[in-house]
């Protein structure tokens, strides 16, 4: 039989990579979630992107965890420590289409360049360092071009995503998980859009998907 589950928190990832923003609701897009006071704003929809045009993640630069995401207005506002807060512009005024590779795969972006890329480069201490939008009329990536094994179908598509556009994890999972841990970890670690309780540990798989999408959508919608 399966199981049902209470959603108890939502997240919105702007920057792969970079800390989320706790949200109490939040829009659906094919693409991911969207933030409520400016639906241009996507999950994931932003990347950091090296001087060859790779993705970067917190793997290779650690220090991308001090920086802090918000929305004002029709801007991200990109915060760290001891630097003035930046301004990025949600509609990016570079139209200079770029190519850029996430894992095994390639997608199209719009590199901001200028103060975007000054900043980034000086905090993170990264020469080259450029920050990446995504855009509608861009082709995102198929999801079974990542991995082919997987129960997929032709229509699903992420752009700069791991995987898919929504991650679902439990508290009950973690707090499984940190008992066989020496070092605990925290939620954010995952990164999930969306946190679940009262299931039991590792159930996600089997989560009924008509309840949750119910529970969710009372909760965003009203």
């Amino acid at each position: 039989m399966k199981e049902s589950a209470t959603l108890s928190e939502i997240y919105l990832y702007p920057v792969k990579s970079l800390p989320g923003i706790k949200l109490e609701k939040a829009l659906t897009t094919k693409f991911g979630l969207a933030h409520p006071d400016n639906t241009l704003v996507v999950d994931r929809k932003w990347m950091i992107v090296d001087a060859n045009g790779s993705f970067r993640t917190q793997r290779q630069i650690p220090k991308m965890a001090l920086i802090r995401i918000s929305v004002e207005g029709d801007f991200l506002i990109f915060s760290a420590p001891q630097k003035n807060p930046l301004k990025v512009p949600i509609e990016n005024p570079n139209k200079d289409k770029k190519n850029y590779r996430l894992w095994t795969c390639r997608i199209d972006g719009y590199g901001y360049g200028g103060e975007v890329s000054a900043w980034l480069s000086e905090f993170l201490e990264v020469d080259g360092l450029d920050l990446a939008v995504f855009n509608e009329n861009l082709a995102p990536i198929k999801t079974k071009d990542i991995e082919e094994n997987t129960a997929t179908r032709e229509t699903d598509v992420v752009i700069y995503q791991d995987f898919s556009p929504f991650m679902l994890i439990g508290e009950e999972s973690l707090e499984e998980l940190n008992k066989r841990l020496e070092i605990k970890v925290p939620m954010n670690r995952f990164r999930p859009n969306f946190v679940s309780k009262n299931n039991s540990a590792f159930s996600e798989v089997n989560l009924n998907p008509i309840k949750f999408v119910i529970i969710f959508f009372i909760f965003v919608l009203f």
